[in-house]
This record gives C-alpha cells, sequence and structure tokens, in this order.
C-alpha cells in the first residue's frame, strides 16, 4: 500500500482501531469474537484502510493463527495487556507490559486495558523498545508523553453501545460530529461488543469508516501516527534551527573526519552520482562539486533543503531517507550521516539505500556509539528520540546491504583544542584503544544485496500538518526529577555546608 503525497495536508487524521479480548474480561462466545474480527478484516479491505489491532498477550500467544490473518490481511497488531484482569491495578502495569514483549518483539504498540496507567507503564514501555502508547486522553493531537513514546490520545470506542447508552446511529452521529472539531481521531471498537448485535454494529463501522473517507481524511495505524509524528517534529525541529545547527556543526572535530572519509570514498569513484540522505543541508557533501556528476541532497527539513541549494553543485529536494523519490539504481555513493539514530524503523533505510545504489554503489552511514551510561531522552524532538547502536546491532543492520568495515570515531568526547592534539585523535582512530568506545561510529560498505519489494506503507509528511501544542513542552517527570535533585542539593548544602561543593543554579 502506497500513500501518494497530497496538494495540500489534509485537515483531519484518523486512526481506526479494535481492541480484541474475547472472553478474557466478559462471557462472550470466543468463535463468535474471532468471526468478528474477520468480518472487521472484510469491511476494513472492502474500504481500503489500514487500522489496528491491539490484541491481548495471551490470546496472541495462544491462537497464533488469529494474529497471523490480521497480518496477512495488512493491518497492525499491538498488545492491550497480557492478561485483561478485570480488577485492572497499578501491581499488574509493568509486568504485563513485560510479559507481552516475552510473547513476541514485533508489536510496536501497547494499548492499558480501561486507558489506565501511570508513570511507570510509561517507563516500562520505553525500556521495552514500544513506540506508542494509545489510552483515553483529553490531548487532540499525538504528543511525545514519555521520552521518545508517542502518546496517541483516544477519542471514543463502542462502549457506549456496550452500556446502551447510545444507539447505533448516535454513536455514529457522535464520530460524525467530532470529526469536523477535532484534527486527531482514534476510534474503536471491541471483538465482543460487536457480536453482541453484530449484524447492526458492523454496519455502524462501515459507515463510520465510509464518514472518514468522505471527509478526506487520512487514515492510518497508530504505528504509521507515531512514526509519522516523530519525523514531522524532527523536520520542524531541523528547519527551524538549520542555520544555526550548520555553523555549530562545522567546527566539531567528527563532522571534519566524516567530511574527509566522505571525500576519500568520492576519489575513488569515476564522476559519482552521490545521494545525501538527511543531508543536513548538504554539510558535508557540497565539498564533492568538484569530484561528482551529480549532487543530491534529501532532507525533510525545508530549512535544510535551503541551505543545500545555497552550495554550488548541490540539488536540494525535500524528501526522506527511507522514501528519497531518486530511480532505482541511480547513484555511486550513498550517505547518510546523523539520521539513522532518528528511525524507529532502520531497516526502511537499508531498503532505501538498496533501492536507490547501483550494484557495487559504496554507502557510508554514520552512527551514534551506545555506551554504557543510558542517554537522558529529553528536550528537543531528537533527543528525546535518539538511539545509540552497539557494534553487533550496526553489522547486523549493513548485512541487509553490503559487506564493509566498521570504524571508530573520536574516542576522546572533548573537542580537540590544537592541530597536535587533533593528529592525536587521528593516530587513536588508527589504533584504537582498549576497552574505550568511540562517540561514533562509521559503517562503509558495498551494496550488494538487490532491491526486495517494500511491505511497508510511506506516510508523507505533507499529508497532515500537525500543530504540536506539547511538542516544546519538557516531560512532566523529568521536571519533578529536576526539582527533587536540586531541593537535595540545598538540604545537603544546609546540613553539610563545609563537605559540599558550591550549588549550581
Amino acid at each position: 500500500m502506497n500513500e501518494q503525497p497530497r496538494q495540500s495536508p489534509a485537515q483531519s487524521m484518523v486512526t481506526f482501531y479494535h481492541d480484541i479480548e474475547q472472553n478474557l474480561d466478559s462471557d462472550a462466545d470466543v468463535s463468535q469474537c474471532r468471526r468478528m474480527v474477520e468480518e472487521f478484516l472484510n469491511i476494513e479491505r472492502d474500504h481500503k484502510i489500514s487500522v489496528t489491532y491491539n490484541v491481548v498477550g495471551k490470546i496472541f500467544e495462544q491462537q497464533p493463527d488469529l494474529i497471523e490473518k490480521i497480518q496477512k490481511a495488512g493491518q497492525e497488531v499491538a498488545f492491550h495487556s497480557y492478561q485483561h484482569y478485570s480488577d485492572w491495578r497499578p501491581r499488574y502495569y509493568a509486568e504485563e507490559i513485560k510479559l507481552c514483549r516475552q510473547v513476541a518483539d514485533q508489536p510496536a504498540g501497547y494499548r492499558s486495558p480501561q486507558s489506565r496507567w501511570n508513570r511507570k507503564t510509561l517507563k516500562t514501555l520505553y525500556e521495552n523498545g514500544f513506540l506508542w502508547n494509545a489510552e483515553a486522553d483529553p490531548q487532540q493531537e499525538p504528543y511525545f508523553v514519555y521520552k521518545g513514546l508517542v502518546r496517541l490520545p483516544i477519542f471514543d470506542d463502542d462502549w457506549p453501545l456496550h452500556t446502551h447508552k447510545m444507539n447505533c446511529a448516535q454513536w455514529v452521529d457522535r464520530y460524525k460530529q467530532s470529526l469536523h472539531k477535532r484534527s486527531y481521531l482514534a476510534f474503536g471498537s471491541h471483538d465482543f461488543v460487536t457480536a453482541e448485535d453484530p449484524q447492526q454494529r458492523l454496519k455502524a463501522w462501515a459507515k463510520v469508516i465510509e464518514t472518514a473517507l468522505n471527509h478526506g481524511s487520512v487514515v492510518a495505524t497508530f504505528s504509521e501516527t507515531a512514526d509519522l509524528f516523530r519525523r514531522a517534529a524532527c523536520a520542524k525541529y531541523y528547519s527551524d534551527v538549520s542555520q544555526d545547527w550548520n555553523r555549530d556543526t562545522q567546527t566539531l572535530y567528527r563532522t571534519k573526519r566524516f567530511r574527509e572519509m566522505i571525500r576519500t570514498a568520492a576519489e575513488k569513484l569515476d564522476r559519482p552520482v552521490v545521494a545525501d540522505l538527511g543531508s543536513g543541508g548538504g554539510s558535508l557533501t557540497c565539498q564533492l562539486h568538484d569530484l561528482a556528476e551529480k549532487i543530491y541532497c534529501i532532507d525533510n527539513a525545508p530549512g535544510m533543503v535551503a541551505l543545500a541549494n545555497s552550495h554550488n553543485g548541490v540539488e536540494g529536494r525535500l524528501g526522506e531517507a527511507t522514501n528519497s523519490n531518486l530511480p532505482d539504481k541511480s547513484c555511486d555513493l550513498v550517505i547518510c550521516a546523523r539520521v539513522i539514530e532518528y528511525l524507529f524503523w532502520p531497516d526502511r533505510l537499508a531498503d532505501e539505500i538498496r533501492r536507490i545504489g547501483k550494484p557495487g554503489a559504496t554507502y557510508f552511514v554514520t552512527f551514534p556509539v551506545r555506551q554504557q551510561k543510558a542517554p537522558l531522552n529529553e528536550g528537543a524532538p531528537p533527543d528525546r528520540i535518539r538511539r545509540h547502536y552497539t557494534p553487533e546491532q550496526i553489522k547486523k543492520w549493513a548485512e541487509l546491504i553490503g559487506p564493509g568495515s566498521l570504524i571508530g570515531i573520536q574516542y576522546d568526547p572533548a573537542e580537540p583544542e590544537n592541530p597536535a592534539q587533533e593528529q592525536a585523535y587521528r593516530r587513536q582512530e588508527e589504533n584504537p584503544p582498549q576497552k574505550i568506545l568511540p562517540t561514533n561510529w562509521v559503517y562503509i560498505g558495498t551494496i550488494r544485496s538487490q532491491p526486495a519489494p517494500l511491505s511497508h506503507r510511506h506516510l508523507p509528511l505533507d499529508a497532515f500538518e500537525f500543530r504540536f501544542p506539547l511538542l516544546c513542552q519538557p516531560d512532566p517527570w523529568a521536571v519533578i526529577k529536576k526539582i527533587k535533585r536540586r531541593i537535595f542539593r540545598i538540604a545537603r548544602k544546609l546540613l553539610l555546608p563545609g563537605k559540599t561543593k558550591s550549588l549550581l543554579i
């Protein structure tokens, strides 16, 4: 399923979802609930939309055929706790998430029973590699709820039908009215609730979908929405700070080394066509204008594209590292620096490098190093979502493209203060020290793998324009933690004035 770029962003974005619980918290007929899943899939296939199925982990584990059926239909599967206890209490929150991860590591998202969660829920989700968390929430757009974890606010589901507070016509009308008032809408149903009156409630579900499509809404899964939000947040940030970012990064030792290594790779090629994916304004590749036949700088931040176009011999294009819109097998040198750490699905970058690179072409990718101490992942969007990599992870990723070499850059995090120290850094890279990790990895390889058909849909950034009302607000728990640290320092200073350092304000 490929999403075509739009002339202008849609006015609304919708995620349809199903909570698949069967009889774990009700007296529903399991076979009837399974039939409802098949009916949902048929409706969604007929309307050609992608939705998310939040499945209880126990069902995920015990009925793999049901999961396979959902995934084969091209729909997303996420977790909806492991047991879905009827007496859902905080003591279950984190443990249920861990049990889910033991079942499968593919699902990117999680929804809590009854939308009841706490900070430990979010922390455990983040530490277990989830992309999103969907709960009933008064906010009208996605936001970073904890570090890089995206909260997808749920507007409503079919519970009013179960409690008979609404009939199907009222339920559909409530959705229609809300669609005109909200920019993002997550709307769902349950297998067992639909099974109570399948004829009427399946018709109502189809009507809700038709309403969204007639309205011109973008219909996307929770994962697609969360990924689009993250990409858009980074694009906005780097567009806003493009001038300062480029000025500051040019002085860094690692930038100099990346530029040198890229030029060395380019000099081995005869008038190469260069693709700089996530170009950062062309800061690393503008130097190749005397060597290259063509330099394409692809970036999703308009400010960075404008900077790229200011360089001679460079063509800046609005696009993404995972969807450059460059022709198949058209490039001799593919560069992707300071980008992969922001991708939730790095394999999609490998797909794009394979697609646009000629067989035998060179690829150059940088990775921040995973140190023993975990990063804070707080602050601006790029800092929240940045990942760090081990050599083993990089080599496994590179196997998707072709063989190469892994090189460590800058073993001392401090910037060199003079030319002599800079030369010492270079010698250190030639003979890496034992038991000390660099700050960055560089992988230089040769494209050997043939392009494979892409199984995922790519939503372009112009599909929907987020307003980011909460983007600049800090993580509230991070603020509380900071206040606690400050109070502790003050107390320590007052109690032990002669044994503490000066207070940092």
